[in-house]
């Protein structure tokens, strides 16, 4: 594999900043060109991937300006065969944002007949791409300029011209070429300054104008106004082009209404170099012949290569095959409809289609108590052993009295608390009817909720949930009063449900809810809407059971108190070892 310093050697440089400069001195005079490839190609002839990629990470990508990252080879591979039903001599490929050519170059070794149109605004990039265009012999068209803004500076043809490619510089190019395919793994989230300026664009009418913090849809837009009429696009993003609301959920459901998105796959996160996200794929098409939308979650299957994961052969086989199939598979593909997407807000966050949830294994209580029987016998042999310790130590009068009252309440205090509360529980399960009778209610049909508002008083009995920086924290509110500005406040509003109940209800419910539901470290109260719970139609039933966790819940308590009072016991003791 050719090495940054076999690069260096070649154009005979010692800095990365004189790399652009080196190139642009022989790309355009075709004797120093032929001269400069074949000594690239006698230290390497495998043209099949991009050689400048570890040299543009580390020495010429632009991660905080212009959010630049090298598309992973695994990435390339998978959009080429999501792409192979459109593989044809006639094909002609957009790589939009198309950096020094990476995926390009994917494209280009599956079918070498092919014609591109690339877009691209980095200066850095740009003698490289040409580069990579040229010493392939590929067939292309290139704007050197800003897509966001659509004014380009710079027009170069690439032809053929035997074992290389000649490159030429024109002086335009028609902005209303239209292609085949599109792929493209543009700036992750870019600041799209002046949106106000592109009103009367044609790219985004009937659409709307992406937000200005956030130009992913511009992209999108930008690189569908190219398409063809029965064109496919490949766009490589982050999740939150699938959420978001605002602007982008308007343009995502016009998309959808339009019947353009194809499909929704996720992918692992650690597959780049320079970020750590995950990415998903979109998949759109104009005048599909179908109506449903497939997504896939394929975040949970990768190899790990130390810093980095990458997609095995086995793994970009399962995602297109289960991108091609009429059928769903558990846990990782979901073929959808349009309702479903309507009844969801037009919110395409995977985990709504693809349910990868894994359930706790099921607890066998009667094991379980015989278990805990078992270890309360061991912790009160403990007390006996450790009543006859204390008996033997000495110290000041104050002391003395203190340990009396210790070793008179580990000689008697009873230990079969937690083994019979859970008995209780047991026969209660075995034995009441009644827990049978219960019914699906939505949480909106339950409580009112907002988001806590500065000096509010909430009525006791209120659930708190944590909605920043949150895993679904909850507090019960035993008395009135404020609620912390992180919280949502749940007031009860159905009198024929005991809150306790529906507190402990929620807090079993609420992780498997937030799997599906929560797009980012904060939820908004809206998504309860989605939120169902079963809930016992029994007034006494909840009752009981309310009680019943109350009691393992005080125990709980009980026991982490008095863990850390023991801590105490034994740091003073060995401190005093010493003295």
């Amino acid at each position: 594999m050719i090495t940054t310093n076999d690069i260096n050697s070649i154009l005979g440089i010692k800095e990365a900043f004189q790399l652009h400069g080196a190139l642009k001195s022989v790309l355009f005079d075709k004797s120093k060109r032929e001269e400069i490839f074949n000594k690239f190609l006698e230290i390497e002839n495998d043209l099949s991937y991009d050689w400048f990629t570890n040299y543009f990470q580390e020495e010429q990508a632009n991660r905080k300006g212009m959010m630049q990252d090298y598309t992973p080879d695994c990435i390339c591979k998978l959009l080429c065969e999501l792409n192979k039903t459109n593989n044809s001599d006639q094909e002609i490929v957009f790589d939009c944002c198309c950096g020094i050519g990476g995926l390009t170059i994917s494209m280009w070794q599956s079918n070498k007949n092919r014609t591109f149109y690339l877009e691209e605004l980095s200066d850095n990039s740009m003698m490289m791409l040409l580069f990579n265009l040229s010493i392939r012999g590929m067939n292309a068209y290139v704007r050197h300029g800003d897509v966001l803004t659509n004014k380009f500076k710079a027009y170069y043809k690439i032809q053929n011209d035997g074992k290389f490619s000649n490159i030429e510089i024109i002086d335009s190019m028609d902005d209303d070429f239209k292609v085949d395919t599109v792929i493209s793994n543009p700036p992750y989230s870019l600041k799209f300054d002046d949106v106000e300026s592109f009103k009367s664009d044609k790219r985004f009418i009937g659409f709307g104008i992406p937000p200005k913090a956030k130009a992913d849809y511009a992209f999108i837009l930008h690189a569908l106004s190219h398409l063809k009429e029965n064109g496919s696009m490949y766009f490589i993003l982050p999740h939150g082009v699938l959420f978001r609301g605002g602007k982008e959920e308007q343009i995502r459901r016009k998309l959808i209404e339009s019947n353009l998105l194809d499909a929704v796959i996720g992918l692992p996160e650690k597959l780049f170099l320079n970020t750590t996200i995950p990415v998903c794929i979109l998949v759109l098409k104009k005048n599909r012949d179908k109506k449903g939308v497939v997504f896939i979650d394929a975040s949970k299957e990768f190899v790990n290569k130390g810093k980095q994961n990458e997609l095995s052969k086995e793994h970009i086989d399962k995602i297109v095959s289960s991108y091609n199939s009429n059928n769903d598979f558990l846990k990782y593909s979901h073929i959808t409809n349009y309702d479903e997407i309507k009844n969801n807000d037009f919110n395409l966050n995977i985990p709504r289609y693809v349910d990868t949830f894994e359930e706790t294994e099921p607890v066998d209580l009667r094991a379980t108590i015989e278990e805990i029987t078992k270890l309360e016998d061991e912790i009160h042999d403990v007390d006996m052993e450790l009543a006859k310790m204390f008996g033997e130590l000495q110290g000041p009068l104050e002391y003395q009295e203190s340990k009396l009252k210790l070793i008179e309440h580990l000689n008697n205090r009873y230990t079969h608390d937690i083994s019979n509360a859970l008995k209780r529980i047991y026969e209660f399960i075995n034995e009441e009817a009644k827990l049978k009778e219960h019914k699906k209610m939505n949480l909106l049909d339950l409580v009112d909720i907002e988001r806590s508002k500065k000096n509010k008083l909430y009525p006791a009995d209120s659930i708190l949930i944590q909605l920043s920086a949150t895993r679904g924290q909850m507090q019960y509110m035993n008395k009135s009063g404020p609620a912390d500005a992180k919280y949502g406040v749940m007031m009860l509003k159905d009198k024929n449900i005991n809150p306790r109940y529906l507190y402990f209800i929620l807090n079993m419910n609420i992780g498997s809810f937030l799997s599906v539901y929560q797009t980012g470290l904060n939820i908004v109260p809206e998504v309860f809407k989605f939120m169902n719970l079963e809930i016992h139609t029994d007034r006494q039933i909840q009752d009981k059971i309310a009680a019943m966790f109350d009691d393992l819940e005080n125990i709980e308590i009980s026991y982490q108190k008095e863990i850390a009072k023991w801590k105490d016991i034994k740091q003073f003791h060995l401190d005093n070892m010493f003295i």
